[in-house]
């Protein structure tokens, strides 16, 4: 029997990592439980195992040896020592797979689905099993028992009756972004750093990224020739588009950067409301606001401001240019108030100098060039 129980000692500690000590611990509270019960051991009498030759002995409250009960040990181990010793060991190993586990909170690991509980997968890592809920699974995912599969563990609780202590996630920020860390050395060295990320999980995702180095592009570095570094992500995310765009400590760059394709023609923030207005161009509307609204929704996660879109409205061509008055004088006559051909001719020469700082020399050309036009009409043209 004392063969059989260090031959049952080195097989926790070694196999299943379960401290040698808690399981002689466990085994001799077990021991003085059943004869506490059925010997009516004195509550000061000690039960001690020597943790070399698996001997047992009693020591009365002084530390004395004394002479063991009657009662046997193999009678002993039969019955309820038995069970509390096989309950103390899992509730160990549970402990040391917790332990183990807790500190990959937040990596990724490898893993085999083992089998599935209603359509969630149960994945087994390394010594233990974890459970990869539906909701954390991408949407091109297809697995089956025996698939390889990687996985970030979100959570690691304390063991519990019929529950998996390990949840894992294909979904979240940070898969993503420890994918990136493994297949970008620049990032996993500290050269480029991830400023910023935002998903829509199997579909669409936007990285923000930053070198302190100016002499190396971090979106360029990221993406890699032919776009080999993104691809490889792209496989293991099943299809999911990788966009990546350069971070700047300007709120008017980043935020630019951000809405891209899209190109801003002009962006305003409001600090208060934590809103950023882009003025885009017409043909640009659609892309800056993107398929079923993801890429403005993207750019405001990556950006943390609420951004709006408004199309710019595009000027009509100026009146002024179709009777020879150049498009910088057009233009300094819109922006003053005079945007039609009637508009000139109602006001005088002086009133013009005045408020567009025009010269009398030029004032004067764009009033005759206006009757000219005109014929003397002062109707709105």
């Amino acid at each position: 029997m004392k063969n059989d129980l260090l031959v049952l000692l080195d097989y926790w500690e070694k196999e299943k990592g379960v401290d040698r000590k808690f399981l002689i611990s466990s085994l001799e509270k077990g021991l003085q439980s059943v004869y506490r019960k059925r010997e009516h051991l004195d509550p000061n009498t000690q039960v001690k195992i020597d943790p070399e030759t698996a001997e047992f002995y009693f020591l009365d409250e002084n530390g004395n040896k004394i002479t063991p009960p009657s009662f046997l040990w193999e009678r002993i181990a039969a019955q309820n020592v038995k069970q509390i010793f096989i309950q103390k060991i899992k509730e160990a190993e549970n402990n040391a797979i917790y332990y183990e586990f807790k500190n990959l909170e937040n990596e990724i690991v490898s893993g085999r689905i083992e089998f599935f509980e209603k359509d969630n997968a149960i994945v087994s890592i390394g010594k233990a099993m974890g459970i990869l809920p539906q909701k954390h699974m991408l949407p091109n995912d297809h697995f089956h028992v025996g698939s390889p599969v990687k996985v970030y563990i979100i959570e690691v609780k304390k063991p519990s009756h019929g529950l998996y202590p390990i949840i894992l996630s294909r979904t979240v920020a940070g898969f993503l972004k420890k994918l990136l860390a493994e297949e970008i050395p620049e990032i996993k060295e500290g050269i480029i750093e991830i400023k910023s990320l935002a998903r829509f999980p199997g579909d669409v995702s936007k990285i923000a990224v930053y070198s302190k180095n100016s002499d190396i592009d971090p979106v360029g570095t990221c993406i890699g020739e032919k776009a080999s570094r993104i691809k490889n992500i792209v496989k293991e995310l099943g299809g999911e588009k990788i966009e990546v765009v350069k971070w700047s400590p300007d709120p008017v760059e980043f935020t630019a950067n951000a809405i891209s394709p899209a190109k801003c023609e002009k962006i305003i923030f409001n600090e208060k409301k934590n809103e950023a207005t882009c003025w885009v161009s017409k043909k640009q509307i659609y892309l800056a606001i993107g398929k079923k609204g993801q890429n403005v929704r993207l750019a405001c996660k990556l950006t943390g401001w609420n951004i709006i879109i408004n199309r710019l409205e595009e000027p009509e061509k100026s009146v002024f240019l179709n009777i020879g008055i150049s498009q910088e004088v057009a233009k300094i006559l819109t922006e003053n108030g005079f945007e039609t051909i009637k508009s000139i001719l109602d006001a005088g020469i002086e009133d013009i100098k005045n408020k567009t700082g025009l010269s009398e020399d030029i004032v004067m050309q764009i009033v005759e060039k206006s009757k000219n036009y005109s014929g003397g009409d002062k109707s709105e043209l």
